[in-house]
């Protein structure tokens, strides 16, 4: 027999062709065999051969993923068992930990075999299923009896196994040790047996839960009647406690009655030529996932190319988990279609875990999600939040399959929190309630007129619909409401109510505060308040109204929350052109000190409406509702601040003169009021009038004026204005001198100069005639600043015992006295002096005295430099102080003494300066010492050697 499609010689009786996946044509007149050795000839009675289902899928309308036939026929197969493993395994983990939380594993053998029992009896109906796919595929001769014993070694590798083996023997063993009983069967030690067939009897019923449920009822059984050592029991115990049994009864499922199973069915059918074999390439599809979002990371590949190139990975990987939650992490959009592919191989419930574990634990959306301000605090209700249609999916599926994990006995419907974004809700929900938690939610229905969504037990509220699921919520909601009026009118209260909640679920403000009405008469109060809460963010400003007034009684603060929901609400009567009713509302709410109301009379005094146009009453109006904590009066005042500084600019450009001035310092007033609320372009309009008027009132001689512009341009990143104003610092002359600020002003500017040695030459010249005391008041002042933790270097309070010394050693010779030393170095942290130590003073008047025996002026010194441990004078040579050890601090005060007090001199200068040698003194009676001199004149000490 061959194949009809691609001539593979076949066996007898196959149903598929191994090679291609065609189905084989059943009885001896559908397309009979070729003849030996001939491929056969369609005929022109032969139906077109049609796609395996399951084939081709397209990821948002434009990625394709084509499987080939031999894997979707797998996947086919597969399905089944993968997505009912998953359920019974994931089920079983879940059930045992309840039973653990109220039980105490008494004997870990026991309980094992228990727990191997109840593993095997809920995967019976899997092995069932197998036995039917074999036969229904033409194999008939295998029994489940036989697929157990062909997975008797699969089983026995368990952990569960191992566990209870391991658990046996040495528990027997510690017995024999203690010679607590005799030597007996120990096969049913306790009272029971371990066996796997007798641990659970009686109560199996049909269905795969009342079976679960039947099975782990025996768990709960204590064996007592044996009286053990004290020492026995602890050591039962402690193996217990090492037992992670809800793990262990989940890989159980997974390994032998999921995968080992299925591999066993799908070998049979394989080799029999009942199915055409399969070959995935996961390890190629593994790396080139990774490789794919390597890349993507760093920017070396688009969006549109990771996507097609992860649809490529799930044709020809047999692990696909991965590439899901690479698709789903990469564009969250597409999940309904990554769902939608995981489902044909029956994966949908292993990456919905995945999916929900990411968001909930990993994302914390839960933990981190704020409810809107008008989530009523003074009621109760449970919600689960959810962002972004992947959670959505992952939450709905987990609720289909595993219910009892999600729902309390009693508690539905299910409540669903949704954040900003669009959902797809699929038709098979069930028993949910989705509420918006923002005006930016939506949802989109496939054919929603065709669902009973009411009968499925599925509510929506505060949603937009979009889509085809707008006209739909649209129609129903008029009708509904026309309805429930018709039947209010003829005291049919209870269909009027339902008529009503369900207007309102399609997004009827007034059927939700209707309901709201008749569920209070009928003493629902709870549900009453929450279609008012529905009511009032829909639009009804009565029921923000009451409930505000509601909450206030009872001292709640939330009560503002619904009064500038009332404010929001009565914006409809100022669209209707109803303004003074409009203005009727927001004069009440104002009384009540709401801030929203005075953003929307600020708005109708700017725009108009219901009052004579006026935009300095406007302005008030915002800058009231601004302290009244209305955070949106902000954007509006920045708004209309902007607005009066663009007139005030055109009208500058028309004047002269004083007028000009005043006009353009006007616009710099009402663009600083717009900047404070943050209002695009401000910041623009600020760099460009600071930089402007602060020129005009530098060349007026008003410096600190001008610094003041300067300062709020620069803020802003204006590169002249921050010159500018450093020069204004720097300058002696000015009113504004400041050097410590010119020298932090001078740095920054420096940072971001395209040309940062302009700005160092430029620095250096102005700084040059600032007198020298001046500078090191600076020095000091930024070394307290930039060298606070120093340890050798000392000034202020922290001179005085560390000066003591250095004044004994060579301070006192040079001819100063304490009061006029600002800052010391001592390198080495010593209290003994004299002995080879080094360090050097810094007095007010500019001195630098080191312990080696100089003393000279810095305005004279020139550039120093930190060269081997060595503090250097570059144009002399003369080394000023020596360090024993590398330390962060030398070169760092080495930096800060040539940036701020040091002078670079001409090269005239700097030639005649290396002439000059720096003043000498003996160290041991302080008698000036000549240039070169190694002997003091007076007393005859040697003199320190100087380069």
């Amino acid at each position: 027999m061959f194949c009809m499609n691609c001539g593979t010689k076949l066996p007898d009786h196959a149903r598929f062709c191994f090679n291609c996946g065609a189905k084989v044509p059943e009885g001896p007149d559908d397309g009979a065999a070729a003849d030996e050795g001939q491929a056969p000839v369609a005929g022109p009675q032969d139906e077109p051969l049609t796609d395996i289902p399951g084939s081709h899928f397209t990821l948002l309308g434009k990625y394709e993923v084509e499987l080939p036939r031999a894997t979707a026929i797998y996947n086919q197969l597969w399905a089944p068992f993968n997505r009912e493993g998953i359920r019974i395994a994931l089920l079983a983990r879940y059930e045992i930990r309840k039973h653990l939380k109220e039980h105490v594993v008494e004997n870990p053998v026991e309980f094992s075999a228990q727990v191997l029992a109840y593993c095997m009896t809920v995967c019976d109906p899997l092995f069932e299923k197998a036995v039917e796919l074999l036969i229904d595929r033409g194999i008939d001769y295998v029994t489940k009896k036989d697929l157990w014993d062909r997975l008797d070694d699969s089983a026995t590798s368990t952990d569960l196994v191992k566990a209870m083996l391991a658990d046996k023997a040495a528990i027997e063993d510690y017995e024999k040790d203690l010679a607590v009983e005799r030597q007996a069967d120990k096969a049913s030690w306790r009272g029971g047996g371990f066996g796997i067939t007798g641990a659970i009897t009686g109560t199996i019923k049909a269905s795969m839960m009342n079976t679960a449920q039947d099975a782990l009822s025996a768990l709960g059984r204590s064996i007592t009647g044996n009286s053990y050592s004290d020492r026995l029991e602890r050591f039962i115990q402690d193996r217990s406690a090492k037992r992670n049994y809800p793990a262990m009864a989940r890989d159980f499922i997974n390994s032998v009655c999921r995968f080992d199973l299925f591999n066993e069915v799908y070998q049979l059918l394989a080799e029999e030529g009942r199915v055409p074999k399969v070959s995935f390439e996961t390890s190629k599809a593994d790396s080139r996932r990774k490789n794919l979002l390597e890349r993507y990371a760093s920017g070396k590949l688009e969006k549109e190319e990771v996507l097609r190139g992860l649809c490529s990975c799930l044709e020809i990987t047999g692990e696909t988990q991965s590439v899901y939650e690479a698709l789903l992490e990469l564009e969250p959009s597409a999940a309904r279609d990554v769902f939608h592919i995981a489902a044909s191989e029956g994966e949908e419930l292993e990456l919905a875990k995945s999916v929900w574990q990411t968001y909930e634990i990993d994302k914390k959306v839960g933990q981190d999600f704020h409810f809107p301000d008008w989530m009523p605090n003074f009621l109760s209700r449970p919600f689960y939040v959810v962002a972004g249609p992947a959670m959505l999916l992952a939450l709905l599926i987990e609720l289909r399959d595993l219910p009892q994990m999600f729902r309390k006995e009693g508690t539905a419907p299910m409540y669903i929190a949704l954040t900003a974004g669009t959902y797809w809700i699929p038709a098979d929900a069930n028993d949910v309630s989705f509420w918006g938690m923002d005006r930016e939610v939506e949802l989109t229905l496939d054919h929603p007129g065709d669902t009973d969504w009411i009968g499925h037990g599925v509510h929506f509220h505060l949603v937009q619909f979009r889509g085809n699921a707008a006209a739909w919520s649209k129609e129903l909601r008029e009708k509904k409401l026309q309805e429930a009026e018709a039947l209010l009118g003829a005291r049919d209260k209870a269909r009027a109510l339902s008529a009503f909640l369900l207007a309102a679920e399609m997004g009827s403000a007034e059927a939700a505060w209707q309901a709201g009405i008749l569920q209070a008469k009928d003493g629902q109060q709870e549900e009453a308040q929450w279609s008012s809460v529905e009511a009032a963010v829909l639009g009804k400003k009565e029921a923000a109204w009451v409930l505000y007034q509601y909450l206030k009684k009872k001292q709640n603060e939330q009560c503002a929350a619904y009064r500038r929901l009332a404010a929001k609400d009565a914006q409809a009567l100022v669209d209707a052109g109803k303004y003074d009713e409009a203005l009727a509302w927001y004069e009440t709410l104002v009384a009540e000190g709401d801030g929203t109301a005075c953003l929307y009379l600020g708005q109708m005094a700017e725009q108009g409406k219901g009052m004579e146009k006026d935009e300095a009453k406007a302005m008030d109006w915002y800058e009231k509702a601004k302290a009244y904590g209305c955070e949106e009066a902000g954007q509006a005042l920045g708004a209309l601040a902007f607005s009066w500084g663009q007139k005030m600019e055109e009208k500058a450009r028309k004047e002269s003169g004083k007028q000009a001035l005043t006009d353009w310092q006007q616009a710099w007033h009402e663009y600083q009021r717009a900047l404070a609320e943050d209002y695009p372009g401000a910041a623009e309009k600020i760099k460009a009038l600071g930089l402007q008027l602060g020129k005009e009132m530098e060349d007026e001689g008003q410096d600190a004026e001008a610094l003041a512009y300067y300062q709020a341009a620069l803020d802003l990143g204006s590169q002249d204005a921050l010159l500018r104003a450093a020069r204004l610092c720097v300058d002696p002359q000015s009113e504004t001198f400041d050097f410590t600020e010119a020298w932090r002003l001078y740095q920054k500017a420096a940072q971001n100069a395209e040309d940062a040695d302009a700005v160092s030459d430029e620095w250096n010249s102005r700084k040059a005639l600032v007198p020298l005391d001046v500078r090191v008041d600076c020095l000091r002042d930024v070394v307290k600043d930039k060298m606070a933790n120093a340890a050798y270097y000392y000034w202020g309070e922290k001179l005085s015992n560390p000066l003591d010394n250095a004044m004994k050693s060579y301070g006192a010779r040079a001819g100063v006295t304490p009061e006029q030393v600002v800052l010391l170095c001592d390198p080495t942290h010593s209290l003994f002096w004299g002995k080879g130590e080094e360090g050097f003073l810094i007095t007010e008047d500019g001195q630098l005295i080191c312990s080696l025996g100089t003393k000279i002026s810095l305005d004279a010194l020139g550039p120093l430099e930190y060269r081997e441990e060595e503090l250097v004078a570059t144009t002399s040579g003369t080394v000023l102080a020596r360090f024993k050890g590398e330390s962060d601090e030398d070169p760092t005060f080495c930096d800060l003494l040539n940036e701020i007090v040091l002078i670079r001199h001409p090269q005239g200068q700097e030639q005649e300066a290396s002439a000059q040698q720096p003043t000498s003194f003996c160290p041991q009676c302080g008698a000036p010492a000549n240039p070169g001199a190694r002997f003091c004149g007076q007393c005859g000490s040697p003199l320190p050697f100087t380069k």
